[in-house]
């Protein structure tokens, strides 16, 4: 439990750092000063500093890792095994976003979809964050993620057009810019706020309620008149 406990710090000390201020400039005393673990502690976990990101992205992927007793030093998945695991990871989030969707009643789907967007950000918004931050880390993931950003405004775009059609929200002139502009805006409060902002130090807000009010809002914004 207490290797758990300390992996759980680890990881979240990596995780702020590997995004501000990034990659190459985070060294792994600093990691392990804000996880308040000794450094002889952190490199009984991980080899390198390489290896605590691909555990930290690989925890994204599968956060029951963080939950069972790891076999130390963890031995890290190769670079196929972390692509095709993320792959994977996007395929199954994009499938449960549209079936969650298309099972919700059809006067709650926008507030579905706009919560499935949530829970999508909530899980990968720092993985996608330190891929941004850090663009020429790993090419393969960073292909995947653009490909992946590029299929969700195009799924939401289709989800927004269809729902206008029905009634169910105001109509849309251009539904395209009204994915951007929810997605964007979701992955800013779930994400960026709190990892990339300038003022992360000093933001206090409770997550659960930027949720509640970004959800208000985006409802409120879009209901029918």
């Amino acid at each position: 439990m207490q290797t758990q406990l300390k992996l759980t710090r680890i990881l979240a000390s990596a995780q702020a750092q590997f995004i501000v201020p990034g990659f190459a400039d985070t060294k792994m005393v600093n990691i392990a000063k804000a996880a308040d673990v000794a450094v002889g502690t952190l490199y009984t976990l991980v080899k390198s500093k390489s290896e605590l990101l691909t555990l930290l992205f690989a925890t994204t992927l599968d956060p029951t890792i963080t939950t069972q007793p790891l076999q130390l030093p963890w031995r890290p998945l190769t670079n196929a095994e972390l692509v095709a695991q993320t792959k994977q990871a996007y395929q199954t989030a994009t499938q449960s976003l549209l079936t969650n969707i298309q099972t919700s009643p059809v006067d709650n789907q926008f507030d579905t979809l706009v919560t499935e967007l949530f829970t999508t950000f909530d899980r990968f918004g720092a993985y996608f964050l330190t891929l941004e931050r850090n663009p020429q880390m790993n090419p393969e993931l960073m292909t995947l993620y653009r490909h992946y950003r590029q299929q969700l405004y195009h799924t939401i775009s289709r989800i927004l057009g269809q729902l206008s059609a029905k009634n169910v929200i105001r109509p849309l002139p251009n539904p395209t810019a009204d994915a951007f502009i929810i997605i964007d805006e979701i992955f800013w409060w779930s994400a960026h706020k709190q990892y990339d902002s300038f003022e992360r130090a000093a933001t206090t807000v409770d997550q659960n309620q930027i949720k509640a009010a970004v959800i208000q809002q985006l409802l409120a914004g879009y209901q029918r008149h």
